[in-house]
């Protein structure tokens, strides 16, 4: 999903009075310029510049977890180079991947949204790199001083909904290698990288299947040169072949 600038609109005086007592005249903050996250770039300035004294950069680390179910919710965190996989527990112990979130959005705002500031679903880094981070109770608080944002928020909460649906759907009734194409896609998608670091081990646990059923559909794909993978990366080959092997749920789920 792609934001635009009028997503968020734009606020009466008495609005911009108030993020104006917010700017930040420190040096070491980017957030008040445009953002490789699509969300932040989106907003206007004055909406970045009222972010940006509470924004930090951060740097997330492959499979840290940022909550686990039923934790309060602490942060908000807007992707860059960052993919972060949501996660539900499954009745045997797995966990299958529910939702996926990069550059293209926010992980956590479903929990404001909801107003319940408790965390539903595990949630964990499937994709090392970089975000934005802001307190969450800070966030809120911007959220309810300015319509716009609400508003615009709103188009990635309901963006978020449909992708749970879809995946809903995808984990039901298509195969694993239609699902692991369909990942592999929605990974590169939201992080930009050609080679993405990615285990097997990983990529079974985020699909909630087992460990050989990816290695066989991923030397599978390797031999007719979609992908090629070695220790701890995997890359795609063939974007076109790898898009016609994925299933239809990529033309949702594409961001």
């Amino acid at each position: 999903m792609t934001f635009r600038e009028s997503t968020f609109g734009h606020t009466s005086g008495d609005d911009y009075s108030a993020y104006e007592t917010h700017r930040s005249t420190n040096s070491n903050t980017k957030v008040n310029e445009p953002s490789a996250n699509e969300i932040l770039n989106a907003m206007p300035d004055y909406l970045r510049s009222a972010l940006a004294p509470s924004m930090k950069p951060v740097v997330l680390r492959k499979e840290q977890f940022l909550y686990q179910e039923g934790d309060d919710l602490e942060f908000i965190y807007f992707p860059i180079t960052a993919v972060v996989s949501e996660f539900k527990m499954l009745e045997d112990g797995r966990m299958v991947e529910i939702a996926v979130t990069g550059k293209e959005g926010a992980v956590g705002l479903s929990s404001i949204f909801s107003a319940s500031h408790t965390v539903q679903n595990s949630t964990q880094v499937s994709q090392a790199g970089t975000a934005h981070r802001i307190d969450a109770y800070t966030f809120e608080k911007l959220m309810r001083q300015n319509e716009g944002l609400r508003t615009g928020l709103n188009k990635f909460v309901d963006s978020y909904i449909r992708q749970i649906s879809q995946k809903a759907i995808c984990n039901m009734y298509h195969s694993v290698k239609e699902r692991l194409c369909t990942w592999l896609l929605m990974v590169q998608d939201r992080c930009g990288q050609s080679t993405l670091k990615l285990t097997h081990e990983q990529i079974a646990r985020t699909l909630g299947v087992y460990r050989p059923s990816i290695t066989c559909i991923a030397q599978e794909l390797r031999a007719s040169k979609l992908i090629n993978y070695s220790r701890g990366g995997i890359s795609i080959e063939n974007r076109k072949r790898v898009e016609q092997s994925a299933c239809t749920c990529y033309v949702e789920l594409a961001c």
